[in-house]
């Protein structure tokens, strides 16, 4: 999506939709499109946050994308993989309990990303328009396994967390299809990002690692709860 970077613009945003609501993607997709109209209205730069691989998808947030490429609108689309902060679902990842959850077999890489280093790129987009208008830039902070992320956290808390694989049909219990399917294709993917250009590119973002992650959280709060 390449757009007009000649002009400054007056105000810049940086939304996100909420996702599905009680109307399901469709009051998502609607929301998108307020957004595009409203910054392409006010004639500023919006940073609109989606999902990586969402401009190959067909779902909401890729309805989204397309409606931006197809508007006067001065933009850039950051698509976010996994959130490391998905740990802190205690219900989920059973911290909480002593050990790190997840349906990913122990040795299978996941890129993740904080919501840290979203917020950084946002601002770097924000403070670059003429650089970033136009782009859409996919972002993660680590690639890290099960195994090496309960390691991590396992030196950060001071007390041994091993790691244990949740049952696919676990997750779709709990959580639903879309979940699962979620996993089933993570377990699959070879699809990674490079890390290394990525960071290189824009130092400004000032990454987190798992472990430099790990250590800004309060884990007796967390786990208090």
């Amino acid at each position: 999506m390449k757009g007009s970077v000649g002009r400054k613009p007056r105000c810049r945003a940086r939304p996100s939709t909420a996702g599905p609501g009680p109307s399901g993607s469709d009051e998502e997709v609607a929301q998108g499109r307020l957004l595009a109209d409203t910054a392409a209205r006010l004639d500023v730069h919006l940073v609109y946050s989606s999902v990586k691989g969402t401009d190959r998808l067909a779902d909401s947030k890729q309805l989204i994308e397309a409606y931006l490429r197809e508007q006067p609108v001065r933009a850039t689309v950051l698509g976010p993989v996994y959130f490391i902060e998905n740990a802190l679902n205690l219900g989920f990842s059973r911290l909480g309990d002593g050990v790190l959850a997840c349906p990913l077999t122990p040795g299978k890489p996941l890129d993740q990303v904080s919501v840290l280093d979203i917020a950084g790129m946002a601002v770097h987009a924000v403070e670059n328009p003429d650089a970033l208008i136009g782009e859409r830039i996919d972002i993660a902070s680590d690639r890290v396994t099960g195994q090496e992320a309960a390691r991590i956290l396992s030196e950060v808390l001071g007390r041994e967390i091993p790691y244990q694989q949740m049952p696919l049909d676990m997750v779709r219990q709990w959580a639903g299809e879309e979940v699962a399917t979620m996993f089933e294709n993570f377990e699959n993917n070879t699809d990674f990002l490079d890390l290394e250009a990525l960071h290189t590119r824009y130092p400004d973002v000032h990454w987190h690692g798992y472990a430099d992650w790990a250590k800004t959280v309060d884990w007796d709060r967390v786990l208090a709860d």
